[in-house]
C-alpha cells in the first residue's frame, strides 16, 4: 500500500514493516487519515518511514494551521 501523503511504499517507522490494510475497515481508516492506526505487525502509531507522517488523529489540529508567513499548512 502506498502513503497517502508521498506516495512510497507505506511503511512503519517504528518497525520497518511494510502496511498491508487486512481489513475493509482499517483500509478506509489509512484513506481518510482520521482515526489513530496502530502498526499491525508492531502496534505503535504508524508513522511512515519516508515523510514520517502519522496516520492518526491530530487532537490539537495543528496541520491545518498557516505558517507565520502565510505560506500554508505546517
Amino acid at each position: 500500500m502506498k502513503c497517502a501523503f508521498c506516495e512510497n511504499p507505506l511503511i512503519c517507522e517504528a518497525c520497518g514493516a511494510e502496511f498491508v490494510a487486512t481489513t475493509p475497515e482499517l483500509y478506509d481508516a489509512i484513506s481518510r487519515c482520521d482515526e489513530t492506526v496502530p502498526c499491525p505487525a508492531c502496534e505503535a502509531l504508524l508513522v511512515c518511514h519516508w515523510c514520517k507522517t502519522p496516520y492518526g488523529a491530530d487532537p490539537q489540529g495543528d496541520h491545518d494551521k498557516e505558517l507565520p508567513s502565510g505560506e500554508g499548512p505546517l
